[in-house]
């Protein structure tokens, strides 16, 4: 792990999107390592799944300058989710990877955005945008950047504001993930549409 962010510092930012602070930071989890590189010590909070690779992961976005929290949907994922909370709620940005550990791949799940609804924190979209190299034998197709190629980032703001304090959460969700899928198209040759 790395050695993949040091290969990620070798990248170019095109743009450096203004972001509100805190905000919660919905991204997809096979674009996640560029953005963790690029918004290295910054305080950022992020989440890793809580088995062996999950660990490797945590301990290398430690040390360029993350907190991290353990958990997924199968291990730890209430005490994780609690965490990001009081995380957001002292004022800390939180990176969340909306399809999770274990996928499907680029399917919204809810907790981004019932943690920006608990703690009243603006919601932002986030796709990266580079070259490289796809991992097919991931459940993700982890994308490996090119050594020193263009990250291009594209944000959009999602405003759970404008949706009634009763509307459905997973509706909500389907309509964010929507708006993250637009934001970029899918590079990856075996990718489904939606």
């Amino acid at each position: 792990m790395n050695m993949l962010f040091r290969l990620c510092g070798t990248m170019r930012p095109t743009n450096e999107p203004d972001l509100p602070q805190p905000c919660i930071l919905a991204v997809f989890h096979d674009e996640l390592a560029p953005l963790c590189s690029h918004y290295r010590h910054r305080g950022f909070t992020s989440i890793a799944s809580q088995n062996h690779f999950g660990y490797s992961i945590a301990q290398s976005m430690e040390k360029i300058g993350f907190e991290v929290a353990l958990g997924s949907p199968s291990r730890g994922g209430q005490d994780a989710f609690f965490q990001l909370l009081r995380a957001a709620r002292k004022g800390r940005t939180v990176a969340f990877t909306v399809d999770g550990s274990r996928g499907p791949r680029h399917e919204m799940k809810a907790g981004a955005m019932t943690l920006a609804r608990k703690t009243k924190t603006p919601l932002v979209l986030m796709r990266a945008e580079y070259r490289g190299w796809r991992l097919e034998s991931t459940w993700d197709k982890f994308k490996i950047p090119y050594p020193f190629a263009r990250l291009t980032i594209h944000t959009e703001r999602f405003y759970w504001e404008d949706y009634p304090e009763d509307a459905d959460v997973e509706a909500m969700t389907k309509d964010a993930e929507q708006r993250l899928l637009a934001l970029l198209p899918d590079d990856y040759q075996g990718a489904q549409r939606h």
